[in-house]
């Protein structure tokens, strides 16, 4: 099922897969008429299609494989794809949230919002990384994470407030870092 496809996500050999599948995956959360149990007309609340999509359990294996970066030892390949499935649960989850207004101060989604959050943290402490793969995986994890499909962009929440402060900073460093010489890759900054 989709949880296969959100593993395959992360674990997979192949970089472009891994970044397919992140999309799949992104289009199934987005698709909440796929989630609705009820098959009634009344829209899925968004807890209900946080319980149900699991997507808290998948936003928490993404920001556990993300956090793996810094440490000496790390899998590029989980990262990347942690990278690029985890800005695609932070966009599905940043859009619904904007969408319902009732849901909004809802304590059944608080979990979700510290994944989330912690994702983009993440993805903001990565652009800076060594390894030009995960820098790159982390740039466009950003992309992914605020991107929309309408002609007005949704609010920012204020739960993504500190999480965006911190990619802010994180890129004024990368910038610092790779801006210079011959290290400047467009791509990263």
């Amino acid at each position: 099922g989709y949880n296969d496809i959100a593993k395959q996500a992360i674990t997979s050999n192949s970089s472009k897969t891994r970044r397919h599948l992140a999309e799949v995956m992104c289009h199934l959360y987005e698709d909440h008429i796929l989630w609705n149990a009820n098959s009634s007309t009344e829209p899925i609340s968004v807890s209900a299609w946080v319980e149900t999509s699991s997507l808290t359990s998948v936003a928490k294996s993404c920001r556990e494989k993300l956090s793996t970066m810094f440490e000496s030892s790390f899998v590029v390949g989980e990262v990347h794809g942690a990278a690029f499935l985890g800005s695609s649960c932070v966009r599905a989850f940043r859009l619904a949230v904007a969408e319902e207004l009732n849901d909004k101060d809802d304590p059944s989604i608080s979990d979700c919002w510290e994944h989330c959050c912690g994702i983009v943290s993440l993805l903001g402490k990565g652009l800076a990384h060594s390894d030009i793969a995960i820098g790159n995986a982390c740039s466009k994890g950003i992309v992914i994470g605020f991107s929309y499909n309408s002609h007005d962009a949704p609010i920012l929440s204020r739960n993504l407030f500190d999480a965006m402060a911190i990619v802010l900073d994180e890129m004024k460093l990368a910038l610092k870092k790779f801006s210079s010489i011959d290290h400047a890759d467009p791509t990263r900054t």
